[in-house]
This record gives C-alpha cells, structure tokens and sequence, in this order.
C-alpha cells in the first residue's frame, strides 16, 4: 500500500506542477489577444527553464516600477498569508467545536434556532461579512474612540487577527453544520446505542467514541474547505490592505511568478492533505482519496 501510495502521490504532485506551468503560460495569450500554439509553447518552456533557476527571477512593481528579486520577499508575502490562513482554521474549529457542544446542551426548539442561523450565516457572501466587521469597528471607534482593531494593514503595520476572523466565520458555519449532520447519522449507530446502555455520559460518548468518526468525515471534506477557505483569503488580501501572496498572483502579470506563486500555495496544502489521507489510510485499514 505505501509504494502505491507514494508513487499516486508523485504522480499527482508532477500533474499539478504541469497543470500550473500550463495555466501561467496562457496568461500572455490573453494579455496580448495573439492564440498562437507556437507562442504558447515557447512560453512554456521558457516558464520551465525558470522554475529550474527561481532564485535568478525577478518581478517589476507595478506601482514604482522598479526591479527586485522574488526572493526572499515572497516568503515575507507567503508566511503573512499563511499566518492568516491557519489562525483563522484554529479559530473557526475551536468555535464551531464549542458551538456543537452547546448545540447538544439545549433544547430541540433552540436546536432548530442554531442550526437556522448557522445556514443564513453560512449562505452570506464574504464581502458582506468583510463590510459588517469593518463599519462595526469604524462605528464602535466614532462612538468610544477605542480601536478594537485594524482595518487595514499599512507600511510597517501588518494585521492578521481581523483578516483571520473575518476568513474565519464561513468556515466555522460550514464545520459546525457538517458536524452536526455527520452526528446526527452516528447518533443511530450500534455503538452509540450500547454506550448509551451502559450509562456513559453523552460528553463522554460525544468526544471519547463519535468524534474520532467526525474528524474522519470532516478530513474527507479537507480539500473543498481548505480551497474555499484559499479563494477567501485572496480577495480578503486586496480588501484589507494585507502584503501577503495576492499581488503576485495577479498584480505583477509574469507568467513564472504566477507559477512559483501558485506552487507556493497548492503543494504545500496538497501535501497537509496527502499526510492526512495516510495518516486516516493506516488508522482506518480502507482507502481515501483526499
């Protein structure tokens, strides 16, 4: 099983390293309106030859117009978007976990209240949230003339606890309803039923015996919510003013830097995904394809 593994793992990591090479290079087509296979493939390869010198690339600010290397700025870009990125899953895991706990402590007519809310709220558009947390805090400001928080990053000023509340809050929906969906199913299982039997406390079967099946289920579900938590981080990037990886995706228009970027960004989650389909793989003995 390992070597089959590993070799589908390589496998799929060079298709996503030529997916992307294949991707960068249509952006000249599009820029410059000229479809030319020939061009395309020149692009290509001239893409190719650079991924295999990244420390000789350059960038042109588009602002100052000015020439720099992209490293080791990109790992100052990368490391403020990841720093984002992770604090606002730990926030929204640990509050939709808390909210699950909650949920089980009430009645079935504050059940149905919750789970009402946590729809509408996961239903909203991300801009929307990005407005209400920023006119609360601009309005909460003018009224106490106590800044809360940032917001928005500026020269030598950095915000990342915002950006990641605001990144945060579909997530933490989306966790809690599948949560409370996956539990529901197990609730009906054999051996919730026996625990129950032999006088275990609902806490203890909750988190001693259902939520191992819970983070199993969720981890099947890793991948759509890691890259709608990425699309999000993007947009709340340019919205809060935030040097992170979003300018030299789209700012800066070379086709290299787009892919060293975009290699950046997907490997690493592609391999957090890859460690927990076979850390689930050996714990569970069946496949999962993450």
């Amino acid at each position: 099983m390992k070597q089959t593994f590993f070799t589908r793992t390589f496998f799929e990591i060079s298709l996503i390293i030529a997916g992307i090479m294949l991707v960068s290079a249509a952006i000249p087509l599009f820029q410059l309106n000229d479809i030319s296979l020939l061009n395309y493939g020149k692009t290509v390869w001239g893409i190719a030859k650079e991924l295999a010198t990244p420390h000789d690339l350059i960038y042109i600010n588009p602002l100052s117009g000015e020439e720099r290397n992209l490293f080791p700025i990109i790992f100052e870009a990368y490391f403020n978007s990841m720093k984002i990125f992770f604090l606002a899953l730990i926030i929204s895991l640990f509050i939709s976990v808390f909210l699950l706990v909650l949920y089980f402590s009430v009645s079935e007519r504050i059940k149905k209240s919750i789970e009402g809310i946590g729809y509408v709220i996961s239903s909203l558009p991300d801009i929307f949230i990005i407005g209400i947390f920023q006119i609360f805090i601009v309005w909460f400001f003018k009224r106490t003339g106590i800044l809360i928080l940032d917001v928005a990053a500026t020269m030598g000023n950095p915000i990342v606890l915002l950006p990641a509340i605001t990144l945060s809050v579909l997530p933490t929906f989306f966790f809690f309803i599948l949560m409370v969906t996956i539990l529901k199913e197990e609730e009906e299982m054999s051996y919730v039923e026996l625990a129950k039997s032999k006088g275990l406390r609902k806490y203890r079967i909750l988190f001693m015996h259902m939520m191992r099946n819970v983070l199993i289920s969720l981890t099947n579900h890793g991948k759509h919510i890691m890259w709608l938590m990425l699309s999000n981080l993007l947009m709340l990037e340019y919205l809060y003013n935030v040097f992170g990886v979003t300018p030299f995706l789209f700012s800066y228009g070379e086709p290299s830097i787009f892919a060293v970027t975009s290699i950046f960004i997907f490997l690493p989650f592609f391999m957090l995904l890859k460690i927990l389909e076979f850390t689930f793989e050996r714990r569970i003995g069946s496949d999962m394809n993450l």
